[in-house]
């Protein structure tokens, strides 16, 4: 196994709900499929079916829907990362990713600089994304906090890692990536 020549640990910015409730999770799902029901069946039926519904049922949906997107705004806060420099690749770890309510995820992204098309960074939204062919091995948590042997997801993709900045406000994140990899960060400011 190769050693990293440089590790870079840091907070990334991972964006999580305020008020974190499972009943609020499924209210939430459970008027979308309302919704994409209502639209689904007004094709198949060639009738449309929000004519039919009472306007007080739709104007209920839509402010019990407008209420949980309220109280399940999404705030940021800090996550534990590490980027970790070889000679021919880096691997942005995540011990612990927080995806929603019911899913957390151990994270191994790996890139090849060669593969690397285009790293970008915005300051306006302190977001630094890395695109080219990644290799990604993931393990989801279960209920008792344990991994299993056998990742979840394991894949050579040409997709798209990004990670948030706002958390680790004395890292120079641009000049990290620049300095430990022959990558060049583009600099947006919008």
């Amino acid at each position: 196994m190769e050693v990293p020549y440089y590790v870079l640990r840091a907070n990334e910015g991972v964006r999580v709900p305020q008020n974190d409730s499972l009943v609020l999770y499924y209210l939430k799902k459970m008027i979308w499929w309302i919704i994409v029901l209502l639209i689904v069946c007004s094709f198949i039926f060639r009738d449309n079916l929000f004519l039919n519904v009472n306007i007080g049922v739709l104007g209920l949906l839509i402010c019990v829907y407008l209420y949980i997107k309220i109280l399940t705004k999404e705030v940021f806060v800090p996550s534990p990362f590490e980027i970790r420099f070889y000679a021919d690749f880096m691997i942005i770890y995540r011990e612990k990713y927080y995806y929603h309510t019911k899913l957390s995820r151990k994270q191994y992204d790996k890139f090849f600089y060669k593969d690397i098309h285009k790293c970008l960074y915005k300051k306006t939204s302190h977001r630094i994304s890395i695109f080219g062919i990644v290799e990604g091995v993931w393990y989801d948590y279960k209920k008792d906090g344990t991994i299993s042997n056998q990742p979840t997801y394991h894949k050579t993709v040409d997709s798209i890692c990004y990670f948030y900045t706002n958390m680790a406000p004395d890292v120079d994140f641009v000049v990290e990536l620049e300095t430990h990899a022959p990558i060049k960060v583009i600099i947006q400011d919008n």
